[in-house]
């Protein structure tokens, strides 16, 4: 089985995530620079986890959230 691609956005050049269900209907979205920076979320609904991470990550970078 093959790993899933990382998720990019374009606003945020340099950062990956990526959802995983971590147990039965509970997921953790994880985005990482390419300085090792990090943001991560833990929830139920895997759309607004990597909404959320997309945010922070903007706000880390010094761009805010939109």
């Amino acid at each position: 089985m093959s790993e899933p691609a990382a998720i990019t956005f374009p606003e945020l050049p340099g950062w990956t995530f990526d959802v995983d269900e971590v147990s039965a209907g509970v997921y953790r979205a994880v985005g990482v620079d390419e300085s090792g920076r990090g943001v991560q979320a833990t929830g139920t609904d895997p759309d607004q986890l990597l909404d959320e991470c997309r945010r922070a990550a903007m706000a880390v970078r010094g761009g805010g959230a939109p």
